[in-house]
């Protein structure tokens, strides 16, 4: 009786299991991914920034594309996708975002709201939109957090160092859309655990690359979704993911998946603001100015620096690695 027993619950197990894998939404290509979350508080929104594309917030909110993380007093963290436009397929300009900071409703702009232009985007050229691998980036303000005062309502977050273990009670908020299938007005915030990328890797077979964690419900119900992607998930007040992509929405089986801050830490520091180079023409000048006055460099050398210099930002686009041979 007792084997009888047992095999019956193997079976079982394994009958439950499949159910909550194989779904009518299979996992096609990855999407942008706050379904049954309550409203937020400002506790939850004072690192909260909501991306907006400058030209179509016009009437104040209607911009939304992307949900953010302010991690320095000037510096947004958020996804690689929410940067591109795909119909495009190109990074947009930073002149054509806005930053929205220190409210809960997206159409309010109430006292000790920032609202900030762009200064600069900064991304990985290995990110992907087909695998959504790297899918990180960050954005620099030209309007950032007041020097040497506290905001009421606006914080940046610490960024994790370590990693999370799976099983832990997080938040992700984000005004995108929620179970009625439209954008919220108000911020949401929703509690999801996070999974273990084994368990994570059934469902996404091989979706999953080194950067990327799993948070959610196997049986589905409560998730980020179109609207929240490059929003926080955050872990005792430390931010330890950003909403990255999923196989729909709260969906039995597909739990969202987020960008590992942990893993691109190094990355995420070291940069305080988007590297700009210098024309070539300019270069040129500048060096030449310098030769004349010191006479300490041949014309040769200038010429072998200019190309140098030509490959490099070559490579930067065709993710090459050039060898200075090429310009001697």
């Amino acid at each position: 009786m007792l084997r009888i027993l047992k095999s019956f619950l193997k079976i079982f197990y394994l009958i439950v299991t499949i159910c909550l894998i194989v779904t009518p939404s299979s996992a096609g290509p990855p999407s942008p991914r706050i379904i049954n979350g309550t409203e937020a508080t400002v506790e939850h929104a004072k690192f909260q920034v909501s991306i907006r594309l400058k030209r179509y917030d016009n009437t104040f909110g209607n911009g939304h594309i992307c949900g953010g993380a302010l991690v320095g007093a000037n510096k947004v963290l958020t996804a690689a996708h929410c940067l591109y436009d795909a119909d495009k397929k190109r990074y947009r300009k930073a002149r054509e975002f806005v930053v929205v900071m220190g409210t809960l409703n997206r159409y309010q702009r109430v006292n000790g709201t920032i609202v900030s232009h762009v200064k600069s985007i900064a991304y990985m050229n290995t990110f992907s939109m087909d695998t959504m691998r790297d899918d990180i980036g960050l954005m620099f303000l030209k309007t950032g957090l007041p020097k040497n005062k506290t905001h009421l309502t606006i914080a940046p977050i610490a960024l994790a160092n370590t990693s999370t273990p799976a099983g832990v009670s997080c938040q992700v908020s984000g005004w995108g859309k929620t179970e009625r299938g439209s954008l919220s007005p108000t911020l949401r915030v929703a509690n999801v655990s996070t999974i273990s990328k084994t368990v994570c890797a059934i469902s996404y077979s091989n979706g999953l690359y080194d950067g990327m964690i799993c948070a959610g419900y196997l049986l589905g119900g409560t998730d980020s979704c179109q609207g929240d992607s490059g929003g926080p998930l955050v872990f005792n007040n430390t931010l330890i993911g950003i909403v990255s992509w999923g196989s729909g929405c709260a969906q039995p089986g597909y739990p969202g998946v987020y960008a590992d801050v942990r893993y691109y830490n190094k990355w995420i520091t070291e940069r305080n603001s988007a590297i700009i180079k210098m024309p070539v023409y300019s270069i040129l000048i500048l060096t030449m100015l310098i030769s004349y006055i010191f006479q300490s460099v041949s014309t040769d050398e200038i010429y072998t620096y200019i190309c140098m210099y030509i490959a490099d930002t070559i490579v930067t686009f065709i993710f090459f690695q050039y060898s200075s041979s090429w310009c001697q």
